[in-house]
């Protein structure tokens, strides 16, 4: 269960800017990246020592894999509002509506402040920041939405390492074959 729980932490953190910003703001950035893109992260959270994690998106398919440190992946289909659990070791699945809860993601209707710009991992990007609670949040997006940092209160917790830009295979979003789904737990979600 905690391996479920530290892969819908991360899934939070690179949500972080994959909501909706506000809408009808002409100086709004792109927060989905509108072509495919394969990018390393370095996610450092509170306590723990950093770690890699890999995320590649099918754009125009509106589709996200995340392929955490622990060896798990989490597909997210943005247009079904849908995400997929997929667990290697046992060669199962467990697939869940709507989105995990994004605490680090601005409420919709919040405008985004530009600041700098900046270059991160070879590219440049804007930061656009907000404020949620008490936390001030900035995430630094390139002009064709891909997200290359994400600070919170001063701190780094997701900084790109390598982005490369190219097509990805529509296999990667799909449930492997041989995958079986996994049984949910009473009470829980799942299929």
């Amino acid at each position: 269960m905690s391996q479920v729980r530290c892969m819908l932490l991360i899934a939070a953190l690179v949500l972080a800017v994959t909501g909706t910003a506000a809408s009808g703001a002409d100086d709004q950035p792109q927060v989905m990246p509108t072509r495919d893109v394969d990018i390393t992260y370095q996610i450092t959270r509170p306590d723990q020592p950093p770690v890699i994690s890999r995320r590649r998106w099918l754009a125009s398919e509106h589709l996200q894999r995340v392929d955490g440190a622990d060896k798990s992946t989490t597909i997210f289909d943005r247009n079904k509002g849908e995400f997929t659990l997929l667990n290697p070791a046992n060669r199962t699945y467990r697939k869940f509506e709507g989105s995990p809860r994004m605490p680090m993601s601005p409420q919709k209707g919040t405008a985004l402040d530009a600041r700098e710009e900046s270059t991160v991992a070879g590219l440049k990007c804007v930061d656009w920041s907000w404020t949620a609670d008490t936390e001030t949040h900035t995430a630094c997006l390139t002009a064709d939405g891909v997200l290359l940092r994400l600070v919170v209160d001063g701190k780094t917790v997701m900084q790109a390492r390598s982005v490369k830009y190219g097509p990805q295979p529509a296999e990667l979003f799909q449930v492997p074959k041989g995958y079986e789904p996994a049984l949910a737990p009473e009470g829980g979600a799942g299929d």
